[in-house]
């Protein structure tokens, strides 16, 4: 029986960590996600260039560690379509003044409207017809609708009442009562008129007006950058350590969505290992990769894997990281059924050193940007960390009130993974 003695030399392996190194790695990512989501940053999306903000402040970073360039610069460009929000914003049902981002949300694929309108109130069984959508039409035309539609999860129904929408939407202002949290998005269309979430409760079925002002800019070629890093190894193969930069930005100057944890807390994370790597590279080239435009559809990873700055088949494996802002419960890793493999090494590097409470195995999922290098065949794993606060999307993520819980037991496992990869 060999067993405890090899897991006592892989225990002795793990790097002795003092409160002194564990405080300095937890200071740092607080600086880096306070950085990140200062308001000089504008949410790191596109409201007075914020992610290009974003993006030199990152690249400042990676210089400062030491990360070399592939190319030229650390910069990796490409454009893409987006809509945004400039300029200021209003909405007042009947007398009642909303608070942007805490009453209402823009929708992302709104158009301009601005004006005094009359609400009518419709419900799905208004257009399910071609003669009640005639009807209907002509009643709301010149107006504004309240559009509400029954609780349901079926997604047949949910595109249905989408669809609805979005023809609503083609004609005039629509007001959507959104039961919950309000949860906003990027988009890269813009439908004629504005869609207005506003929480249920400020809208009666008695409501009256709707006094509006929202003006988009749909921006045909926004220019994007992901910010590009290697540490060289001693073999040709490479490990690519990514995390997305961008967020939501600003909805009008008054409402900033930070994105602490989505994904400031994934840069920081990003940052640290750079840093540890820096100072003692292991076997295989590494490539650190801070992606922009994930929010708008994983762009800056498409990008990547369609512009290969470095030959996708050396690629070992990749290691996306996206919302590591907790880590109560543990993390969860994505594409771990396909990758099991590596799923069971970084669990048994887990138990082995008692680092997080769980490591748990999730199959495969396009939900962020690891999924363009899964789809060209390259080995990759996306974690998020599990437990805690639950903001998203909202303007309530903020670094005030990211834990940072796990941070530095998820730092050390990475540490460990990635300098073990084969």
């Amino acid at each position: 029986m060999r067993r405890p003695f090899i897991i006592g030399l892989l225990l002795a392996a793990l790097p002795a960590v003092s409160a002194q190194d564990r405080d300095a790695v937890l200071s740092k990512a607080r600086r880096d996600v306070a950085a990140l989501t200062d308001p000089a940053m504008h949410g790191r999306g596109y409201f007075s260039g914020g992610d290009s903000i974003a993006a030199e402040w990152i690249a400042r970073e990676f210089k400062r560690i030491g990360l070399r360039p592939l190319k030229e610069d650390h910069f990796q460009r490409f454009h893409f379509k987006v809509n945004s929000f400039p300029d200021s914003i209003g909405v007042v049902i009947d007398d009642a003044v909303l608070v942007p981002g805490t009453d209402y949300l823009v929708a992302p694929h709104s158009g301009t409207a601005q004006g005094v309108h009359r609400l009518v109130h419709l419900s799905p069984a208004d257009l399910l017809t071609p003669e009640r959508r005639a009807m209907t039409m002509g009643v709301v035309t010149g107006n504004a609708a309240v559009f509400r539609t029954p609780a349901t999860k079926d997604a047949d129904t949910l595109a249905m009442y989408a669809a609805m929408e979005r023809e609503l939407m083609l004609h005039v202002p629509v007001v959507r009562p959104v039961k919950g949290k309000l949860t906003w998005g990027v988009a890269r269309e813009a439908l004629p008129h504005p869609l207005i979430e506003v929480r249920d409760e400020l809208v009666t079925d008695s409501a009256g007006t709707l006094a509006v002002q929202v003006r988009n800019n749909l921006v045909s070629l926004h220019q994007a950058r992901n910010v590009l890093g290697m540490v060289k190894g001693r073999s040709k193969d490479w490990v690519v350590i990514g995390a997305h930069y961008d967020h939501l930005g600003r909805m009008g100057p008054s409402a900033l969505f930070p994105g602490a944890n989505d994904n400031a807390s994934g840069v920081a994370m990003l940052l640290a290992l750079a840093e540890r790597f820096a100072k003692r590279p292991p076997k295989h080239n590494l490539l650190f990769v801070a992606f922009a435009g994930e929010e708008a559809g994983l762009l800056g990873s498409e990008w990547f894997v369609q512009d290969k700055p470095i030959p996708l088949g050396r690629i070992r494996m990749m290691v996306n990281l996206d919302i590591l802002g907790t880590g109560d419960d543990g993390i969860t890793v994505v594409n771990a059924t396909a990758e099991q493999a590596a799923y069971d090494r970084l669990s048994g590097i887990n138990a082995r050193a008692s680092l997080l409470p769980q490591v748990r195995s999730r199959g495969p999922a396009c939900n962020s940007d690891h999924c363009p290098f899964v789809k060209r065949g390259v080995p990759a794993i996306f974690i998020y960390t599990l437990g805690g606060v639950a903001h998203y999307h909202d303007v309530h993520d903020r670094a005030e009130t990211l834990p940072l819980t796990r941070f530095h037991e998820l730092y050390t496992l990475l540490g460990e993974f990635i300098a073990t990869q084969r």
